[in-house]
């Protein structure tokens, strides 16, 4: 992933954490200090070209690459983990597959508002209706959360699947940028606090390892890697 950022790769490296798995994480630098898109899309693309002689078919950022299996596209990823590593639901009925296709694709929208509105400037993504009210809309969407979650130790019940790895990350984003969001939301607060105690999770979001910030590559218009950190840092959900 790019180097030094948290961006969308931390579900999928807490898989691999809560699964045990030994890993190697790669980095690939962008250019710190001065940088314009042109310099980040010239570096890109030198990578991107090394990554399809690899045998990525379609490079992009982040990728997994295990044994023979050679994937990007994150949520594929994380599907491709939940499957081999127990974090998916093998028995369940057509019924409730579709249910955990649904909450995937919500919370997956769910991080991608915020990425977007963090964006905003530079692809004009305002002139999405559903994003020009974004920061007004946060109470709701996080009410429709709670709502589904309910009293639920977990969002499909009491097995850990590969969306509460999703969620939890959007939630500690959520509350990075908005702080007291989930104040509102008693069950969220608890359900984030239980996935963070996780032995496995605990542990890697204490190391050195993982890097809170920055979130997004420098040339974003908020929460770049050219900002301070916000004073909610050290608090989030």
């Amino acid at each position: 992933y790019w180097g030094g950022l948290r961006g969308i790769v931390v579900p999928i490296r807490c898989m691999l954490e809560y699964a045990g798995v030994p890993y190697r994480f790669k980095t690939h630098e962008y250019i710190r200090g001065g940088t314009t898109p042109a310099e980040c899309k010239a570096r890109w693309l030198e990578d991107s070209a090394a990554l399809v002689q690899q045998g990525l078919p379609f490079p992009n950022l982040p990728y997994l690459i295990d044994g023979d299996v050679q994937l990007t596209q994150s949520l594929t990823i994380m599907r491709y983990l939940a499957r081999k590593y127990g974090l998916d639901l093998p028995d369940a009925d057509p019924g409730t597959a579709a249910r955990l296709d649904m909450i995937e694709a919500q919370v997956n929208d769910f991080r991608w508002n915020l990425i977007h509105y963090c964006w905003e400037d530079k692809y004009e993504v305002l002139r999405w209706n559903f994003l020009k009210n974004f920061l007004e809309n946060i109470p709701g969407e996080l009410s429709r959360f709670s709502q589904f979650l309910g009293d639920r130790r977990w969002l499909m019940g009491d097995r850990l699947t590969h969306v509460d790895f999703m969620l939890y990350e959007a939630l500690d984003q959520y509350a990075l940028f908005s702080e007291g969001c989930l104040d509102a939301e008693p069950n969220l607060k608890a359900y984030a606090d239980r996935f963070r105690n996780l032995e496995p999770i605990k542990r890697f979001l204490e190391s050195g390892d993982f890097k809170p910030w920055p979130v997004l590559l420098p040339n974003a218009t908020r929460w770049g890697a050219q900002d301070e950190p916000p004073k909610t840092l050290t608090k989030s959900c």
